[in-house]
């Protein structure tokens, strides 16, 4: 993490003595990337130079708990004036009177925030400073908190993924040579997350190359829960079931698409897309790169599958279906559900296809496999053969093409 923290601190904000407070400085990025490590790092080096200085972790967790911000205004009572206090107006008075560093790491909701627990940050002594870490970017857009200085944190590039995994793994920054084909699939799939990686990387520590195959097709399987718990934690934050859902289609459906088919098709659907899309922006759930394709990290869009994977142990009373194999059983029993919104069968990416290919005789698919698919909403289908009566009216369906 130094060339992240040396990045902030090379601009001498927290150096800075002259300086009134004007603002605040926010590191943001998606959850598991190293945000709170940077900010501590950030803290013990720079805190000698305040006359007081507190770092409040997990804002976010703590208010979600009875008298949460209660216990995080006594906190920071205890650390700026080395003896808790009472009252909002001691927070005040000796934030008011000292040269002071405070760190609140993992803010979600500004307002809650700063009008609840500090409600004074205009009257901050000057050369005080206030830095946030937060996956939420939404609330750094609000004026009224004059956020001047803005730092996104990034994932991990190939090499620095390799050496953090290497370190947890096999206590070195690189791996032996007999180890270095798979632990670069190891990272593959740790999306760059520092979170990811040193989480798999320990769990590996020590073990023979048997369980390491063995766990590489467990995680493909299914995602280890330490590091999608955490990961969910933006997705359950987001406003409303709404933008949930639509997280969800983009998760399982979409990744890589350009936006404007997106909306386009989603429109149709009866989503309010384009402030559904912010939202997942502003949470770090999802990005729009230069070609304006919508992309996701894929332990991101693991979790979000994983959600849909957790609604049943049958594919067919699911909302959505996405994977080949999982697609064909369900139309080739006829077993889906009015549970099913949306489903895709590339039979190209099926393990079968080639022995299928091959065959003489390729039974199609029955158009009655939907029948039961009354809230099927979206539909992709690539080299499927259907046969059966295409004017079912139980079912209204969009289909859309890649």
């Amino acid at each position: 993490m130094d060339y992240r923290v040396e990045e902030i601190n090379s601009n001498l904000w927290l150096q800075d003595e002259s300086n009134d407070v004007a603002g605040i400085h926010a590191i943001y990025g998606m959850r598991g990337t190293g945000k709170t490590t940077v900010a501590k790092s950030l803290y013990n080096s720079n805190f000698r130079r305040f006359e007081a200085s507190s770092f409040l972790e997990n804002i976010k967790g703590s208010s979600e708990q009875s008298n949460g911000l209660v216990q995080v205004q006594k906190q920071l009572l205890s650390d700026i004036l080395s003896g808790v206090s009472e009252g909002i107006t001691k927070v005040e008075d000796a934030i008011s009177s000292k040269r002071i560093l405070l760190v609140l790491d993992d803010v979600d909701h500004m307002d809650q925030l700063l009008d609840v627990v500090l409600g004074m940050k205009d009257r901050c002594y000057p050369a005080s400073k206030i830095i946030i870490t937060t996956s939420n970017v939404g609330l750094l857009r609000a004026d009224r908190y004059q956020v001047i200085k803005v730092h996104g944190i990034r994932t991990f590039t190939e090499g620095e993924s390799l050496e953090l995994f290497s370190w947890h793994a096999f206590g070195k920054d690189r791996p032996t040579e007999t180890f270095m084909e798979i632990s670069k699939k190891f990272v593959d799939h740790c999306g760059g997350l520092p979170l990811a990686l040193k989480t798999v990387g320990s769990s590996l520590s020590g073990q023979s190359m048997d369980l390491w195959k063995s766990q590489l097709q467990k995680l493909e399987a299914f995602p280890s829960d330490e590091i999608m718990n955490k990961l969910r934690i933006s997705y359950d934050s987001l406003q409303d079931d709404h933008d949930r859902n639509l997280f969800l289609h983009v998760a399982c459906f979409f990744v890589g698409m350009d936006n404007d088919v997106i909306v386009k098709i989603l429109d149709g659907c009866g989503f309010q897309t384009i402030i559904a899309i912010q939202n997942l922006l502003d949470r770090c759930l999802i990005r729009i790169d230069r070609c304006n394709k919508v992309q996701m990290n894929h332990m991101i869009r693991d979790m979000g599958r994983g959600i849909v994977r957790l609604e049943s142990r049958q594919p067919g009373q699911r909302s959505r279906l996405w994977n080949p194999k999982d697609s064909y059983k369900v139309l080739t029993e006829q077993s889906g559900t009015k549970n099913v919104e949306g489903l895709i069968l590339d039979m190209r990416m099926h393990p079968g296809y080639s022995v299928l290919s091959r065959s003489d005789y390729k039974p199609p698919l029955e158009t009655n496999a939907f029948a039961r698919m009354k809230r099927l909403m979206l539909l992709q289908l690539s080299h499927v053969q259907l046969q059966g009566n295409y004017q079912l009216e139980s079912i209204s369906v969009g289909i859309f093409t890649q």
